[in-house]
């Protein structure tokens, strides 16, 4: 699949891409939803279009490899930390109103 690997060969990309359109920081929850939409128009922003059987089989593979490499530690079913120290804020944002 080389969508799967498009992804692998930019992951720093991909995780700039995934922070610019979701409010993730370092440590901070993620969920398959949140990777899966982000994978869909990381792909789509490079050209690529891929079916949604392709796009769940697609996301399921990255979350496992960034499970594995230590990017995402598993919280629960459909829910991740993201460890991605660039992603670290020095203040609190915003309280939600």
């Amino acid at each position: 699949m080389k969508e799967i690997d498009f992804i692998r060969n930019n992951k720093k990309e991909f995780l700039d891409f995934f922070h610019s359109k979701f409010p993730i920081f370092h440590l901070s929850n993620v969920f398959y939803l949140d990777v899966k939409y982000a994978t869909k128009y990381f792909l789509l922003s490079n050209n690529f279009k891929v079916s949604d059987a392709e796009l769940e089989s697609i996301t399921k593979a990255l979350i496992d490899e960034m499970t594995s490499d230590g990017t995402f530690k598993r919280v629960s079913d459909g829910t991740w930390t993201i460890n991605h120290p660039k992603f670290r804020t020095d203040k609190p944002g915003k309280p939600a109103l």
